[in-house]
């Protein structure tokens, strides 16, 4: 077999080629640019699939006709980066997930769970939703999770808070904790913040949106208190968490 000599670079030739890097013209520079943007996008890409599958979510607690992604939910089953949780009359499902985080779907509810995000998001159609977050950044970073409903948007972080709604309407509630929301259209911005409740209600009526205080609807502190025992947690309701 004949062997051919692969040609050894002389210093002088790698110095040129180094002058013809640093004399690249701009539209070679432009496209450099632009592959290490494409290159950090998928990093940061990356960085959020992991996260998501890190992200460990499990069903706690049932009661009544409760529904995982159209199929009936069981304890102690694990859920995926993206899930359904419906709920029929008089029933409830408890779900814990990043550790020390859960949330509870109230009776004739319906909400979408999507982890997969930067930041934890909630689109609850209709029903109840009560929260207890006591270990989000490991999940979302310096994000909110958010809570999306047909008529107001909520953000929060580090809080216990409830959240009610259909088609026309959302209710609220800052129970122990600061909840920032806005209507769908981005206007209406509230922070609210709590030791004990504090509650508004957007309201949607021939096109124009409303918000009008509430007092304590739809829970209570042993509803709030009972989600927060599910990550080992007593809520201290003289102070704002």
């Amino acid at each position: 077999m004949i062997r051919e000599k692969v040609p050894m670079l002389t210093s002088r030739a790698y110095r040129a080629i180094l002058r013809a890097m640093n004399t690249t013209t701009f539209f070679t520079r432009a496209s450099i640019a632009a592959l290490a943007i494409v290159l950090m996008a998928a990093i940061a890409g990356g960085a959020v699939l992991a996260q998501a599958a890190s992200v460990k979510a499990s069903v706690q607690y049932l009661d009544g006709n409760v529904k995982i992604n159209g199929k009936p939910a069981e304890i102690g089953q694990a859920l995926g980066a993206k899930f359904s949780v419906e709920t029929g009359p008089g029933s409830a499902c408890d779900v814990v997930f990043g550790g020390r985080n859960s949330f509870r779907v109230s009776q004739n509810a319906f909400v979408t769970v999507d982890f997969s995000k930067r930041a934890p998001e909630f689109e609850l159609r209709k029903g109840g939703l009560t929260s207890v977050l006591k270990k989000l950044d490991a999940i979302a970073g310096q994000d909110s999770y958010r809570v999306r409903t047909p008529t107001a948007i909520a953000g929060v972080r580090g809080t216990s808070f409830c959240i009610w709604a259909d088609e026309t309407s959302t209710y609220v509630c800052a129970c122990n904790g600061t909840v920032r929301t806005l209507d769908a259209k981005g206007g209406h911005e509230l922070g609210l913040t709590a030791a004990h409740h504090t509650a508004r209600i957007y309201s949607v009526a021939n096109g124009t949106t409303s918000v009008a205080e509430a007092g304590v609807l739809h829970h209570d502190d042993a509803l709030v208190q009972a989600v927060a025992n599910e990550i080992g947690y007593t809520v201290d309701w003289t102070v704002a968490d």
